[in-house]
């Protein structure tokens, strides 16, 4: 169930929209396992290290090491530069299950998206291996009746650091082990309490409420920061049913469900292995969204080879193919460091005169640093300033940071400031956050934006040389029914469902508040788009990689840029009507009445679906009247 859990969330199949507590699951089940398989060699006299990480390795490594090895080979017909250079450290993590550290460093908003990450889920084999190499040592040596309180003291001090720091850091609290090592040691505590505490009434008549809770929470998650209450619940229920089934016959009876569970069951590592690269590899080839039925193929196909690799490799490991352990050994490093060697060398032996890498790096606008962090703000400082003095501010979030590269040269001797913060729409009194648990992007996130937007308008108040502001961002993310919005009020905070009135208001007050502090204002319009990542469709065509349903040209039409930015162009334009602004738009400038262009002399002016590449900005700064647009149209 946990196995298939995940795999139908990274299918984003509704079914399974929380399908990630999965792995929550995973987590009990394993520290549950393996605590008792550990507790019992130690207590019968038995245990070895050597032959407990020996039978580790045969059980893991060999399945693992055959999918990293053709996903490393099949990427380079998939994947753009920045995933295949990313590889190379998921490759190398993955061998040396450290996975969830090279993840947590490649981990942010301009770092690469992570479904495109195709050694991304080896992050859990890592966070559990790791654990394993602490938990034996812990039994061996601690006394076996301090056994029960110390496992306990591990599990009160990780969960607590964990729900601590999620709200804070959510990619540290999701890919560390101090923060995730509760839900392995709560399967551990339970591997370790008394037997008349496992096998007592209460548990077998908690079982049933349990199952409900595993059935009702996948589908049905709070929206709160993940790992947080969701997991809790999850690996609470987990935890009982475990214990509650221990004794007597299953719920299920001997009938081909039952079969398929079971077989399932066997095949769940090597599914787990195998459905990730698919599924990231079906998403590439298509550069839009990939359509149902190629994602009901990948699962399909992850099916089918997942019972090939249990079959061929998996299983005759693990009952015993090898028996020279010095040969394995021998067999597995050399393997590791063919692994890790290959994407280097493939990555070289693709290069081509054009980097793309380079070309699609991030785009912070005038400096990295004007990328701020909520609760930062307190001032523009000097590397966000192109001048002494600037007279103009670009306000907003990371199309913002975007739209700065394109204004620093047309505005010369009048000066940019750049106030921006990734994921941070311009709005006073108001920011969202997705009513789904996201590891990043949560509540408290958005409470750092609100105080964000209130420094800004301060530092606005207060400076004397500031004549102009732009607001400017995506606009389009914000009114997504995925989102909740949160509304500052006198007693604290609220959560609102998201409208375009609200949002529209949000904005408004922001132009209103601006005009207040002295300054003219003016509302800069996204860049045309229509959902296709357009930096990899220009990469892919280039490179000639396995692409289905793309323009050629890689080209925006005018009907889909209608459709897609229809929500968008309404709410600005109730912006307009509600707080008399002008808002500024470059699509005459790039479209003509078929299509948008996404290139200019041959150079890509997006670095993916919507933000502006460096040249891409530079372009159309100097060759459109964006500039003089801005300075007219502002009041």
């Amino acid at each position: 169930m946990a196995v298939l859990l995940v795999v139908l969330y990274h299918a984003e199949l509704p079914l399974a929209s929380a399908g990630y507590l999965g792995v929550d699951i995973f987590f009990v089940i394993s520290g549950f396992l393996i605590t008792r398989l550990i507790s019992q060699g130690i207590e019968a006299g038995r245990f070895s290290f050597r032959q407990f990480y020996y039978r580790r390795a045969k059980r893991l490594l060999p399945a693992s090491y055959v999918v990293i090895a053709l996903t490393v080979l099949a990427a380079p017909y998939f994947v753009t530069e920045l995933e295949l250079e990313q590889l190379k450290a998921q490759a190398l993590g993955a061998v040396t299950f450290t996975t969830n550290l090279v993840l947590w460093q490649q981990s942010g908003y301009f770092d690469g998206d992570a479904d495109n990450k195709v050694l991304l889920h080896f992050w859990s084999l890592a966070i559990e291996e790791q654990y394993y190499l602490v938990l034996p040592t812990l039994l061996f040596f601690v006394p076996r009746q301090a056994w029960v309180a110390t496992t306990a003291g591990v599990l009160l001090t990780s969960m607590t650091l964990c729900f601590y720091l999620a709200p804070q850091d959510p990619s540290a609290a999701f890919y560390l082990l101090p923060t995730r090592a509760w839900e392995l040691s709560l399967g551990s505590l339970g591997a370790l309490l008394p037997v008349y505490v496992t096998y007592s009434r209460p548990l077998s008549l908690a079982r049933l409420p349990a199952l409900l809770i595993l059935l009702t929470i996948p589908l049905y998650p709070s929206g709160s920061f993940h790992p947080g209450l969701d997991a809790l619940l999850v690996c609470t229920a987990t935890l009982v049913v475990i214990l509650g089934g221990q004794r007597g016959a299953s719920l299920l009876g001997q009938d081909p469900i039952t079969a398929t569970i079971v077989w399932l069951g066997d095949i769940s590592y090597s599914l787990y292995l195998v459905h990730w690269p698919v599924i990231v590899f079906t998403r590439a080839a298509w550069i839009g969204e990939a359509p149902s039925y190629a994602m009901t193929i990948a699962i399909v196909l992850s099916l089918a080879l997942s019972w090939l690799l249990y079959t061929f490799v998996e299983s005759p490991f693990h009952k015993g193919f090898a028996h020279d352990p010095q040969r394995v050994v021998a067999g597995l490093i050399a393997a590791s460091l063919m692994i890790v060697a290959t994407p280097i060398a493939i990555g070289r032996a693709t290069a081509t005169g054009t980097d793309y890498q380079h070309l699609r790096r991030a785009n912070y606008g005038i400096d990295r640093s004007c990328s701020h962090k909520a609760y930062k703000f307190e001032g523009v400082t000097k590397d966000c300033r192109t001048t002494l003095a600037p007279k103009v501010l670009i306000w907003g979030d990371s199309y913002a940071m975007a739209w700065a590269s394109a204004l620093i040269r047309p505005l010369g001797k009048v000066g940019l400031e750049q106030a921006t913060m990734s994921a941070c729409d311009p709005l006073i009194g108001m920011a969202r956050f997705p009513k789904q648990a996201d590891e990043r992007y949560n509540r408290a996130y958005a409470e750092g934006c609100l105080d964000f937007h209130l420094r800004v308008l301060d530092y606005i108040r207060h400076n004397e040389d500031l004549e102009v502001v732009i607001a400017a961002a995506r606009f389009q993310t914000i009114l997504s029914s995925g989102n909740l919005m949160l509304v500052k009020e006198k007693d604290g905070y609220a959560a609102r469902e998201v409208t375009p009135e609200l949002v529209a208001h949000g904005l408004a007050r922001l132009v209103m508040s601006v005009r207040a502090a002295g300054k003219k204002v003016v509302v800069l319009a996204p860049p045309p788009a229509n959902g296709m990542n357009i930096g990899t469709c220009l990469e892919r065509r280039a490179k000639n990689r396995i692409t289905f349903d793309a323009p050629k040209d890689c080209s925006i039409s005018l009907e889909s840029l209608k459709a897609y930015r229809a929500e968008t162009w309404a709410l600005l334009e109730r912006v307009s009507e509600l707080a008399d602004v002008e808002v500024v738009d470059t699509q005459d400038f790039l479209c003509d009445e078929v299509s948008c262009k996404t290139e200019i002399d041959g150079k890509p002016l997006y670095r993916d679906a919507g933000h502006l590449s460096y040249v891409g900005a530079a372009l159309i700064g100097d060759r459109s009247r964006l500039a003089s647009d801005i300075l007219q149209k502002a009041r």
